[in-house]
């Protein structure tokens, strides 16, 4: 004899089921602050092309002389 699927029956299995339910979660939309910018890519400058065959430039920066040479093993030096 077997036994219909009556909402009595069911009640059990259901109360059951919902305790192993996950519990739903709201979705949330972050938004960035108007206030940030998106970040550009740096400006890239060949260092021929910045130089001009000399070893040497000054690159003024507000109120400061800053000197950029070429060292004799081919590095970078910046200087006030």
């Amino acid at each position: 004899m077997s036994q219909s699927a009556t909402p009595a029956n069911q009640a059990p299995h259901q109360a059951q089921a919902a305790a192993y339910r996950r519990p739903r979660t709201q979705q949330r939309t972050l938004t960035l602050p108007k206030t940030a910018k998106v970040a550009q890519e740096p400006l890239e400058l060949d260092s021929s092309a910045l130089f001009q065959g000399s070893r040497e430039v000054h690159i003024r920066h507000k109120d400061m002389v800053y000197r950029l040479s070429i060292t004799r093993f081919e590095k970078l030096l910046l200087t006030k």
